[in-house]
Formats: structure tokens, sequence, C-alpha cells
């Protein structure tokens, strides 16, 4: 599913670079292409300081910052699309950078894999056999963790 994804980018890409480079000339085309990426860069510095911000100030609060690592994904992958040359990829890189845009697509991601997330057929247990001497030494161990049920 990825890679007819990537060809499908790819040719729109070309497609439309060529169609503007047509309508502005080469010389220009390439230049927006450049300006949308000094912005784009300007643009995922801000943001990405910001939502550090907000991840520490989570966390000066006792809070899991689980939010402010989803916005750092997306911010990582807007990045990604703006290095790539194109003006569809750095449409969608500047819309992962604005911060009501960046909310609508975590709150996508989150709403259509939830149920994958937190289904109960996702626990793995893990199961590690030890020899008699092993058993002997570690009976007296304490074991840490957490349970929850849904």
């Amino acid at each position: 599913m990825l890679f007819p994804l990537f060809v499908i980018v790819t040719l729109l890409e070309i497609y439309v670079l060529v169609s503007v480079g047509e309508s502005i000339g080469g010389f220009s085309t390439v230049m927006l292409v450049v300006i949308t990426a000094l912005i784009g860069s300007t643009l995922l510095k801000q943001q990405g300081w910001s939502t550090m911000a907000k991840a520490q100030q989570a966390m000066a609060n006792g809070q899991t910052p689980a939010f402010e690592m989803l916005e750092g994904v997306v911010i990582l992958i807007s990045g990604v699309l703006l290095l790539t040359p194109g003006f569809i990829t750095d449409t969608v890189g500047l819309l992962g950078l604005m911060p009501w845009s960046r909310t609508y697509f975590i709150d996508q991601i989150l709403t259509k894999n939830a149920s994958k997330v937190f289904s109960k057929n996702n626990a793995v247990f893990i199961h590690k056999t030890q020899s008699n001497s092993d058993k002997k030494q570690n009976k007296k161990d304490t074991l840490e963790g957490e349970f929850w049920e849904d």
C-alpha cells in the first residue's frame, strides 16, 4: 500500500511542478520551492521548540506529555515533507506545522487506530525460563508492574 502511494505522489508532484513551471517559468518555480522550504524550516524550528516547551511544562506539572510527543511525531513528518521538493508535499508539511491542523491530524490518527491500540488482542507476554540454581537465587526478588482493565 505504501509503494503505490509513493509512486502516485511522485507523479503528481512532477505534474504540478511542470504545470507551474510552464505558467510562471522554470527559475520562478525553483525559487518558489526554495522559499517554501525556507518558510517551512523557520516554522519547523519555531513549532519544534514550542512543543518541547509544552512537553517540559507538562513534565514539570507531573503529567505525561503524551499529546506533545504525538505533536513531535507530526512535526517530524512535516519536516520530512518540507524537505521533499514539490508543492503538494510542502502544502501537507506546512499544514502539519499549524497547531490547529496538527491537532486535527492527531485526532484522526487516534480515532482510526484506537481500536487497534486498545484491543485485548495486543497483549504480549514474555516467558523466560530459568535454571534451578537461578530460581533459588532470585526467589526473594520483587517484581513491580502495572495492571489495568478496559
